[in-house]
């Protein structure tokens, strides 16, 4: 049963949980005050340390800013590129690079060598482009030796022929020192022998001759290969002269006179004859071709062609303004490998007086395939044994008279016809004679073996040319 409480200023009776008088409105039942205060109090405590913890762990007290990681990968991203881009742009400008990017540029007609090349004479860089480059290429493009040795003079800081050299141009991306090619200025005087000569250059019609003015200077031009040709006409008659030249630094003359000549080809029966390219004629039957009043232009070359189990072989080109100019007007072009006329006939008449003993001759073997092992060389020794042992002879002698033809087989060898003349000095019961026989050999075989012509095989006689006896007693 609750305890009964009174108010203590007025004695009123009260509940015990009441806290103020009903009659007088006293406060009453401090303890419960108290308690209710302590809880409070102890409340607001609890709640405050709970709230100073969970501060001390969310809010450090120096808190410190994140990194901008996008901004530092684009930092290091950029450094990267600069470095290797410096790195790639030193490379690219090494000096001997840049060397090899121009003799590239050079050997390649299909290559724009403008942009690698410089020129001290103000009028020529004017003209510098691609297309007025051509002929610079196009020399060294067909001269690779040439194109090696300008090169290993520029590396060595040496100007080539005094018309290239390579000298510094600015600088690229202002820290990488530019190399160019320099290239010296090149002018050509042509000049011809009538009046209304057309002068060309590369197809281009530049100039033609007036009365008393048969000359006319051309350039600057690049350094490289040209043609230049002359068209006019004498009584009535259209020639040329076409001369294709490869230019240097400085002043060149260049003749393009009109004019005409005679001469023959000659070689082996039935060959084609070509001028300049062009199949002009067959050798007749006696190997011959000839050519009359031909206009003669400073570039015509000449070459013959054979049919030989069924391929073609030519000849070297002659030059046949080269061949005029000496005096010669019968001109044989010669096949490459392919034994002379003369060095037939001298190497021949060698091995035939050599085996004239009738014995082995170790030098004179030399002068065959496989020397003493050569079934000819053999053959010959035998045949000229057989006149040691003919009683009737008293001594004999055989000349390489003539050799009537060389025909090339392919390269580095040839058929040899040619003929012998055998002088026979008999003695019998009839008395002395002498007999004098020529036989041709029709299908010799020489051939050219590290630099020498041997013979592989003589040939076959069948019977004597012709014969004539002497008697002693005439």
């Amino acid at each position: 049963m609750a305890e009964e409480m009174f108010c203590p200023k007025c004695g009123t009776k009260v509940k015990a949980d009441e806290v103020f008088c009903p009659n007088c409105g006293a406060k009453l039942n401090p303890t419960a005050e108290a308690t209710a205060s302590n809880e409070e109090n102890e409340e607001k405590v609890t709640a405050s340390a709970e709230s100073n913890q969970t501060m001390q762990r969310s809010v450090p007290a120096q808190p410190k800013k994140p990194l901008n990681k996008p901004l530092l990968i684009s930092l290091v991203a950029v450094l990267v590129v600069l470095v290797g881009g410096y790195l790639g742009l030193k490379d690219y400008y090494q000096p001997q690079k840049q060397l090899d990017r121009i003799i590239s540029a050079l050997g390649d007609s299909d290559k724009n060598l403008a942009k690698y090349v410089k020129t001290d004479d103000p009028t020529l860089q004017n003209k510098l482009t691609k297309k007025n480059l051509k002929p610079t290429q196009k020399y060294f493009e067909s001269n690779r030796q040439d194109l090696a040795e300008l090169k290993s003079s520029l590396q060595q800081g040496s100007a080539y022929n005094d018309t290239y050299s390579i000298e510094q141009s600015g600088n690229a991306w202002l820290f990488f020192p530019r190399y160019k090619l320099n290239v010296k200025a090149a002018y050509v005087t042509l000049s011809s022998n009538h009046t209304g000569v057309a002068f060309y250059q590369d197809g281009k019609k530049i100039w033609t001759t007036k009365s008393g003015n048969y000359s006319k200077k051309v350039g600057p031009l690049f350094p490289g290969k040209y043609t230049f040709k002359s068209v006019g006409k004498i009584s009535g008659r259209k020639l040329t002269n076409t001369s294709t030249n490869t230019l240097t630094s400085g002043a060149q003359d260049v003749s393009l006179r009109l004019r005409i000549a005679t001469f023959t080809i000659k070689g082996s029966q039935g060959a084609d004859v070509y001028l300049n390219g062009k199949k002009a004629g067959k050798l007749n039957s006696d190997g011959k071709l000839k050519f009359k009043d031909y206009p003669i232009s400073n570039d015509l070359k000449a070459y013959i062609a054979i049919q030989v189990s069924g391929q073609t072989v030519k000849s070297n080109s002659v030059d046949i303004k080269d061949k005029l100019a000496y005096g010669e007007h019968s001109i044989s072009p010669a096949f490459q490998g392919v034994v002379s006329k003369s060095d037939a006939e001298e190497l021949l008449e060698s091995a035939f007086s050599g085996a004239e003993s009738g014995t082995e001759d170790s030098t004179t073997a030399d002068l065959f395939v496989g020397q003493e092992d050569n079934s000819s060389y053999n053959d010959l020794l035998k045949f000229y044994n057989s006149f040691k042992t003919n009683d009737n002879i008293e001594d004999y002698n055989a000349e390489v008279s003539k050799v009537n033809s060389v025909t090339p087989t392919g390269k580095n060898k040839a058929t040899v016809s040619y003929s012998v003349k055998y002088t026979f000095n008999n003695s019998g019961d009839a008395g002395d004679s002498t007999k004098v026989q020529q036989f041709t050999y029709p299908n010799a075989e020489i051939v050219k073996q590290n630099g020498d012509y041997k013979i592989k095989t003589i040939g076959v006689t069948k019977s004597a040319d012709w014969e004539k006896n002497y008697s002693d007693d005439n």
